[in-house]
């Protein structure tokens, strides 16, 4: 049987909360991990005891995006005294009530219907179909103690005694073979007012510069027969400005403007306001910076609208500055945090003001919005991500901001992890790791940056990393958005990522997709001449595992480089030093070594200058004076080990993993 339901017909979603939601439970713990499109229909029981009846407005969902995050969630029910039960595959049963497009990430998120609709009292079965995005839902028998059947107040009743989750059709709710599973309790939460009207309204946009044109759309639903008329004050002068059902305004002048819809039903007027809701010339304050030379930054103003004032404290003294929009500043030192505060003015607004700590460099920032962390109590963990360099030849990182569960005041060390190509898959795998650098401060906890240097810098040369960011004593927190993100600039892009638990580059649990709080703050060799050693590609084990290859002394010019070689089992090895990591005398670079009795180990360096090193208790050094000639400044080159190993392979040998190194002052 056909329900009487009568509801508005607009098509904009808004994403303003309604009244009273009832909730189910976002516990979680099942989902169909339907390929794209996906499509699952979620069913339940609704009983409405108000006598005045509800209007619901929007619905909060938990989703899993494996299947995509861009689709449609509509919302369908039965004539009052109806069921789901039985009903799941009987199209005959069911009206649909509210459609709206989506875009998701995972979690939970709040669908505000664009027509919201209305439910005399009775019973009711409700059907909520997604298209492209999976509904996450929960067994009650699992939890301890169950679920309930039912979760109720005293307006409305949500009846999962018989609630199901099944596969449907992207065009039919109630299509396709799978019966689905029962009970399963979806994962919701349904906004709704008492009575039989309601009465909201968007605009796009809400902010900017005079003359803004703004565009305004309702969102109506009522049990009284259709809306009859709008009426619109657009201004907050008590006087119609529009009759049109969706208007358009133009605010010429600065200023912060009350608005007020009027829909008229059969019954009469509702009426809803929302006061300083359209505002004209407030300015969100926002700069970036670029490195223009050493210690040098240029500023520039990205606040928008543009303001017509603006004020620097460019050094944190508390004194202004610069008052141009773009200035360009020299500090005594690189790298090091300063706090920046930009102060800016526009027409007859008030001053906005900007404090924002950053470092004298380069620098990528991902988002610092994240308040999740991995275990409470834990004693650590890491975000990990990738990094794709694209800078020649390559960037020194002298610092990060982080974003740390340790208390503020408290002391935080920051270890960093490379691997060559991805974290992904590798989380487990220690060996693949090394350690690139680390440093430890006094955290500033939740909601703050806290900004952790490196001495020396963490050198990554072109190329793709794996990188981990480890935080000892606590978590990291982080963002769960239900996928990977990218970001990047000119010279890399970062690619996110997951978070893992201590012992991390181990047993510690993975939590992925998750988006790391992480600004890097670094220099190119062109700006700032910083000698780097950064590895580029694993070595091979023998007895004693992966040869490793560390410099112990960076290659500045004028002074001597460094680099010991570990794991020899026979305290001998051969030293490889190459202008090149993609050609050799033998062939393009790497160069598998099976042929030669080796398998599974690559030579990455073209041997231009070899030398043999014979050390003692597994370990051997490589020794050498760089010339103090500047011209030699930003010259890269890479080395390599064989290590001897007789017992290893047919070859007698296993080789270390392979560094960029890089001459600097």
């Amino acid at each position: 049987m056909k329900p009487t339901v009568l509801f508005a017909t607009f098509a904009t979603a808004l994403a303003l909360p309604a009244q009273s939601p009832i909730t189910s439970t976002f516990v979680g713990g099942l989902v169909i991990t339907n390929p794209g499109p996906a499509a699952a229909t979620q069913y339940f029981d609704v009983n409405v005891v108000n006598p005045a009846g509800l209007v619901v407005t929007q619905f909060d969902v938990n989703v899993n995006t494996t299947a995509g995050t861009s689709g449609t969630f509509s919302v369908w029910i039965t004539g009052v005294g109806g069921t789901h039960f039985n009903n799941q595959q009987n199209a005959a049963a069911w009206t649909q009530v509210s459609s709206d497009a989506v875009t998701f990430l995972a979690g939970r998120r709040s669908v505000p219907l664009s027509s919201p609709f209305w439910l005399a009292p009775g019973t009711y079965g409700v059907a909520l179909h997604h298209v492209a995005f999976n509904p996450v839902y929960t067994n009650p028998n699992t939890p301890v103690p169950p679920l309930p059947q039912t979760y109720g107040n005293a307006d409305v009743t949500l009846d999962m005694t018989t609630a199901r989750v099944r596969t449907s059709l992207t065009t039919d709710p109630f299509g396709g073979t799978a019966a689905g599973n029962t009970p399963r309790h979806p994962n919701i939460a349904m906004h709704y007012t008492v009575g039989a009207a309601f009465a909201d309204f968007s605009a796009t946009p809400t902010r900017g510069a005079s003359p803004l044109v703004v565009q305004f759309t309702p969102r109506v639903g009522t049990g009284n027969g259709p809306i009859v008329a709008y009426a619109w004050d657009l201004d907050g002068d008590g006087n119609t400005d529009s009759n049109a059902q969706n208007p358009t305004f133009t605010y010429t002048t600065c200023g912060n403007y009350n608005v007020t819809l009027t829909a008229v039903d059969q019954l009469g007027p509702i009426t809803v306001t929302k006061n300083n809701f359209i505002q004209t010339d407030v300015v969100v304050p926002s700069f970036t910076t670029s490195l223009l030379a050493a210690n040098t930054l240029q500023f520039t103003d990205t606040s928008s609208p543009t303001p017509t004032s603006w004020a620097w404290d460019l050094d944190g003294d508390g004194n202004t500055d610069s008052t141009q929009p773009n200035p360009v500043w020299t500090y005594p030192a690189g790298c090091g945090e300063v706090q920046v505060t930009l102060t800016v003015n526009r027409a007859c607004q008030p001053a906005a003001t900007l404090n924002q700590r950053i470092a004298v460099a380069q620098s990528l920032t991902t988002r610092f919005d994240g308040a999740t962390f991995t275990v409470a109590g834990n004693t650590g963990g890491a975000n990990l991500f990738d990094v794709g360099v694209t800078a020649t030849p390559g960037i020194s990182i002298c610092g990060m901001h982080v974003h740390s569960s340790v208390p503020s005041g408290g002391p935080l060390t920051v270890r960093v992890h490379t691997t060559p190509g991805t974290w992904v898959g590798n989380h487990a795998n220690a060996a693949v790791w090394r350690l690139a650098g680390s440093g430890s401060t006094t955290s500033r906890a939740l909601g703050q940056r806290t900004f952790v240097a490196f001495n020396p810098p963490i050198f990554l040369p072109t190329g793709t990393f794996g990188i981990c960011v480890e935080h000892l004593g606590a978590s990291p927190y982080y963002i769960n958005v239900g996928g990977s993100q990218t970001f990047s600039n000119a010279d890399l892009t970062l690619t996110a990522g997951g978070t893992q638990a201590e012992p991390v580059l181990g047993t510690g649990t993975l939590f992925q997709p998750r988006i790391a709080n992480v600004a890097l703050w670094y220099t190119t060799c062109n700006l700032v001449p910083e000698a780097g050693y950064g590895y580029f590609g694993p070595g091979c084990a023998g007895a004693l595992g992966i040869p490793r290859n560390t410099a112990s002394a960076l290659p500045k010019i004028g002074q001597a480089m460094s680099v010991q070689i570990d794991r020899l089992p026979q305290d001998v090895a051969f030293f490889l030093l190459g202008f090149s990591n993609t050609n050799s005398a033998f062939g393009p670079l790497p160069l598998d070594l099976s042929v030669f009795g080796a398998p599974g180990c690559a030579g990455r360096v073209s041997p231009d200058a070899t030398s043999l090193l014979v050390g003692t208790a597994n370990t051997a050094t490589f020794g050498l004076g760089v010339p103090n000639t500047p011209s030699l400044l930003c010259v890269q080159f890479h080395t390599q080990a064989l290590a001897l190993d007789v017992l290893a392979n047919a070859l007698g040998g296993v080789l270390s993993d392979a560094a960029t190194g890089l001459i600097g002052q």
